[in-house]
This record gives C-alpha cells, structure tokens and sequence, in this order.
C-alpha cells in the first residue's frame, strides 16, 4: 500500500466516523465529489492546505489524517541498559519549558545505542504518561552524539538530534531537535539542552530560549545553529 492510500484510508476512516457521506464531505472540503474519492482512494497526492482543512472539518490534529504505523523498525536489538538522562525544551506557543526522558541501551552494533524517548512528560519520575514515544539509535563521535528517532505510530513524526559535550563538571550538553513540528506541521528545530540530572525550571530558561547569539549566528551564517555549536 503506498502512503498516498494509507492517507487516503484514514481520511476515509474520518469521514465513515462522522457519518459524512462523499457528497456531504465534498460540500464541507469545496471539493468535488470524485476528487474525494480520489483522495481515499490514493489515487491522487493531497497537499498541506487539504489535509489541514480535512483536520479541522473531523476536529483532529493535522498528524492524524498523515498516522501510518511502521511496518518494520530497524532499531538494532537492545542488550544492557546504559543509562537516563532528560531532556529540556522550550515551547513559546504555551509559554512552557518541556521535559523528556531519555534511556539508552548497549547494542551488538559497534559505537551504535539504541534510545528511546518519552517525548514531553507531566513528571519526570513517571515518564510513561507522555505525549509520543520515539525510538531509534544514537551514534557518538567525540564530542558530538546524534540521535534518528521515529514515533513507530505516527510515519510523518521522525526526528533528528545532536548535542555537543562541552566538558564541563555538570555534564549538561545543548542541542537541536529537528523534524515535522505537530504545531505547524512544517520542518522546524528546537534548541534543546540534555541533562543527566532533573534541573529546575528556573535554570533553564535563560538557556532555552534563543539567545542573541544565536539570532546573529543565523544572519552571520545563514543556517539555523546555535552559538555553542559554532567554532569561530
């Protein structure tokens, strides 16, 4: 099946759940009847502006119409468990700092951890209630560690992340997390900052939010980055 009618699917999945017939769904999406069905049947692409607009007549999340669960993972097998850390962000949307809890474990693949992320958390100490569950490996080399995850749920939501150790006693390293944001269902980075320890919101903002540096790194150099990734 490809992802044109696995889409399709759900957009039909929706509108069978809301009693809405093709001509019913056409009237409401300013589409034609035949396109409607064209769409559930994966015969024709659908663009952004479409699937937002299907999102808001079934009163779900953008990411929803796109859930197509994986049908392998290539998540190498994981061995010992090495340990947790957490992860920090900032959401200026809701004005909030978000946590996440990160476990890694030893694989049979040389230099390669698998990882698996409890994504935005309520508490930190009970990282199962969360928003989504990454999984994927993590490679490190020297000071750098890279991180490819996927929510096996959801095949838009995969995400990629690096920080750098900056070898300092408190062990914090800053990073970007970068993939489809849920919000603005576009490609978007965050800045982030992983910690071995549970640090206080207070001592995170400063941090978190984009600094001057970082806004004159992206005009010096065109890129989005943060200034501690930046060698001058």
């Amino acid at each position: 099946m490809t992802i044109n009618e696995k889409v399709g699917s759900n957009i039909r999945k929706y509108r069978l759940a809301h009693n809405y017939t093709l001509k019913e769904l056409s009237t409401l999406a300013h589409k034609s009847c035949s396109t409607i069905s064209k769409y559930e049947k994966g015969v024709i692409p659908i663009n952004m502006d479409t699937i937002e607009e299907f999102s808001k007549i079934f009163h779900i999340a953008p990411s929803q119409l796109l859930s197509v669960p994986y049908e392998n993972s290539s998540v190498p097998e994981k061995t010992d468990f090495l340990y947790q850390q957490y992860m920090y962000a900032y959401d200026g949307k809701r004005k909030r700092i978000m946590k996440s809890v990160i476990e890694e474990f030893s694989t049979s693949e040389e230099n390669t951890n698998s990882v698996q992320i409890f994504y935005d958390v309520a508490d930190l100490k009970d990282p199962g209630k969360c928003q989504v569950i990454y999984s994927g490996v993590s490679h490190k080399f020297g000071p750098w560690q890279n991180y490819h995850l996927k929510n096996l749920a959801h095949i838009s939501e995969e995400i990629w992340m690096c920080a750098l150790d900056n070898f300092s006693q408190n062990k914090n390293r800053v990073g970007i997390l970068a993939g489809i944001s849920s919000v603005t269902m576009s490609p978007s980075t965050r800045k982030i900052l992983i910690s071995s320890e549970i640090l206080k919101d207070s001592v995170l903002l400063d941090t978190l939010i984009l600094s001057k540096e970082d806004i004159q790194s992206m005009k010096k150099y065109n890129i989005f980055s943060i200034s501690q990734l930046i060698d001058e």
